[in-house]
């Protein structure tokens, strides 16, 4: 079975021959072609499929840094906030950061893949800046 593509208008930039100068259009001047993973659907034999909290389970990135949405900073917000949510289900809190600054906390997925085996860290405080590697290194404040 051949996947058809699904056609999105998108501006493209581009340069200018005739002055060599880039030009960022303000309406859309081009085509791209896309694929999507639910275009299979018709042709699997069985399939199944999982209704899970979209703040757990999906950040889209698709778009230039910068764009401010479904981009690598919001991908990367949105993984800090999970791991913040593990955190403090199992009872840890966050050091406080001045208003205004983001932290950049993450635990490692070969620690807790989702919240689990995070007990140590009940009633800690830990450092808003770090990457948990191992639960023994855990910065605290």
């Amino acid at each position: 079975a051949k996947l058809e593509h699904h056609i999105a208008k998108k501006k493209i930039k581009h340069v200018d021959l005739d002055s060599g100068s880039v030009t960022e259009p303000t309406k859309p001047n081009g085509i791209k072609l896309e694929r999507f993973v639910f275009d299979v659907f018709p042709y699997v034999e069985r399939m199944a499929i999982l209704e899970v909290h979209r703040q757990d389970q999906f950040s889209p990135l698709k778009n230039a840094p910068g764009s401010g949405v479904d981009c690598p900073e919001t991908s990367r917000s949105d993984l800090i906030a999970q791991c913040i949510r593990f955190a403090e289900a199992a009872g840890a809190t966050l050091e406080t950061l001045p208003k205004g600054r983001e932290p950049s906390f993450e635990i490692s997925a070969l620690v807790s893949y989702a919240g689990e085996g995070l007990e140590s860290l009940n009633g800690k405080t830990l450092a808003a800046d770090q990457l948990i590697n191992s639960l023994d290194d855990v910065v605290t404040v």
